[in-house]
């Protein structure tokens, strides 16, 4: 997985609501923690974005905008975050990997890419891409579903927006223990083998 400590988001951004006719679907939604009751003052506001050629997903895996919303969440919420904005988008490999080429310099496609903006707890901002199709392919690859997958990518680009890292093996154990731990509160199953690797 990726993180790119960027300011300038790729063009069609997850803040970004397409006007343009274009087909991109997009949401916003205030963040409401699956144990709303533990963090009544949470107020992060989650941009979601689902590019057109991947809103087929949406329906073949069941997959709502309220189960990204809360994994953006979640991960917010366990780092101790209570306001603020993210931006979720929802793209396929190609796209991801044009983003990934302008803003890494890395000449492929990825699973998630984050541009963490701010991070002055309690305030978060920050804006991040998954692919969709990475993760149904790694879903397929380490058995396991594109839905969790997917869910994962947005977890642990949220942890990154939020100041962790990933480079050592120190900071991926703490990667890990969050994401794990994220999982747990959201009712998932397991990180798989093919967990993020920087």
């Amino acid at each position: 997985m990726s993180n790119i400590p960027a300011s300038n988001p790729p063009e069609n951004s997850a803040t970004e609501t397409s006007t343009d006719g274009s087909g991109d679907s997009s949401a916003e939604s205030d963040c409401r923690p699956p144990h709303a009751a533990d963090h009544p003052t949470t107020s992060v506001t989650i941009d979601l974005v689902w590019d057109e050629s991947v809103e087929p997903w949406k329906s073949k895996l069941g997959l709502t905008d309220d189960r990204i919303v809360d994994a953006a969440c979640a991960a917010a919420v366990h780092l101790g975050f209570t306001c603020g904005q993210l931006g979720v988008r929802v793209t396929d490999d190609a796209t991801i990997h044009v983003i990934n080429r302008e803003h890494l310099n890395h000449d492929y496609p990825t699973d998630v890419i984050s541009f963490p903006y701010s991070d002055d707890a309690p305030h978060l901002e920050g804006e991040l891409v998954v692919s969709i199709e990475t993760a149904n392919e790694n879903a397929l690859q380490y058995e396991t579903e594109t839905v969790s997958e997917l869910l994962l990518y947005v977890i642990h680009g949220v942890l990154h927006i939020g100041g962790l890292d990933d480079q050592s093996d120190e900071q991926r154990d703490v990667m890990r223990a969050a994401e794990r731990t994220v999982m747990g509160v959201l009712g998932l199953n397991g990180i798989s083998s093919g967990a993020p690797q920087a």
